[in-house]
């Protein structure tokens, strides 16, 4: 039996989280023995715990680098030492270069690093810009395949040598669609709901996005917003909401365990996002056979085109404005619902990411 140990930072239940815990569970219990290396206290552990893999704890991992990092990679190239894995399988830029680099130290027969959207992105310094672009190619040279989630990336990778061809390989993230019907709740019945789920980060864009919903929604009466998340900006949204007083209209329920509750009552989903891997939240969105309101950005246009939504320049918050205003009028409204469900079933769909990352182990060797 093979011992597989995959890596995270953050103990929480966002996308990246959920793809490693789908990759875990398509790899056959008598084949693996699976393993979570993460920081401890988070739903992601309990979660891990549940499922009946062992969760080994990290906790001098941090999101941003820090002097404690080379503590975090001695720690990781110990316990790599330890437990003696076949195969480590990183997730994210920080994980993924201390990760990468301690695995090949520590002598683990298979390396694999999947992309969830590079850490250099046009909003950085350049100097920071120059320092991941070297650290992603130095650690490339320890990973046996590095998947992407989108195509743009890949070639982006090979473009700047960052990986060769045989290490790179798309693997688009994948969801079943939704079973259950979508159900307004009695508040939101006599409203056209537009809603996201998301991170509220700064590369989520969720304070221009607040401020979007606000202008909207005064322009419109029948829209209600419903932004369902939790992070370092919620304090901020929550001010500009109670200082237009819209709070009956914009809704930020914080952080919720039931996540398809709430797509279910949308009438479209919404993501404004500065930069994307191949955002999660929007392919559960087409689960549910929504319509996609999204940031004219890599990762993002190859979820969302006229078959089933709208993409908008982070630049044109005009037109944005103007795209919701008028979406409940929209004629395009029910093409975009089937579009979004024939995308999931024809490209996106839980199946052919299952049996891609099982062709992926199956191969390693």
């Amino acid at each position: 039996m093979k011992k597989v140990a995959h890596i995270q930072i953050l103990p929480i239940l966002a996308g990246g989280q959920r793809v490693l815990l789908d990759i875990l569970s398509a790899l056959p219990e008598t084949a693996y023995e699976k393993y979570v290396i993460t920081r401890s206290g988070g739903i992601l552990v309990e979660k891990v715990k549940q499922l009946g893999y062992t969760h080994i704890s990290a906790n001098f991992l941090y999101r941003k680098f820090t002097p404690l990092d080379i503590v975090a990679f001695f720690q990781l190239f110990f316990i790599f030492r330890k437990y003696k894995f076949d195969i480590v399988h990183t997730h994210a830029s920080k994980t993924g270069i201390l990760g990468r680099l301690a695995a090949k130290l520590a002598g683990v027969p298979v390396i694999f690093h999947t992309v969830h959207g590079f850490s250099f992105h046009p909003y950085q310094n350049q100097l920071v810009n120059k320092f991941y672009q070297f650290a992603e190619k130095f650690t490339a040279k320890f990973s046996d395949k590095i998947v992407f989630v989108n195509n743009y990336e890949r070639q982006l990778a090979l473009q700047k040598n960052i990986v060769n061809a045989k290490q790179a390989v798309t693997i688009y993230n994948g969801v079943e669609v939704a079973k259950q019907q979508r159900q307004k709740p009695d508040d939101f019945k006599d409203f056209f709901v537009i809603g996201s789920t998301l991170r509220f980060e700064p590369q989520k864009n969720i304070v221009d996005t607040v401020k979007v919903a606000i202008i909207s929604a005064k322009l419109n009466p029948k829209l209600k917003f419903v932004f369902v998340g939790a992070g370092s900006l919620l304090n901020k949204a929550q001010h500009l909401v109670r200082k237009n007083r819209m709070e009956h209209r914009i809704i930020l329920p914080g952080w919720q365990k039931d996540i398809n509750w709430w797509l279910r009552s949308f009438d479209a989903f919404l993501l404004f996002s500065k930069w994307e891997g191949l955002p999660l939240s929007i392919l559960e969105a087409m689960a549910h056979g929504l319509p996609i309101i999204a940031s004219d950005i890599k990762g993002n246009d190859e979820l969302v085109d006229q078959r089933n939504g709208v993409l908008v320049s982070v630049n044109h918050i005009d037109k944005l404005v103007q795209v919701l205003r008028t979406l409940p009028q929209n004629k395009n409204l029910q093409k975009w619902q089937e579009g979004s469900l024939w995308k999931v079933q024809q490209i996106f769909s839980h199946e052919k990411f299952i049996k891609k990352y099982r062709d992926l182990y199956d191969g390693a060797e």
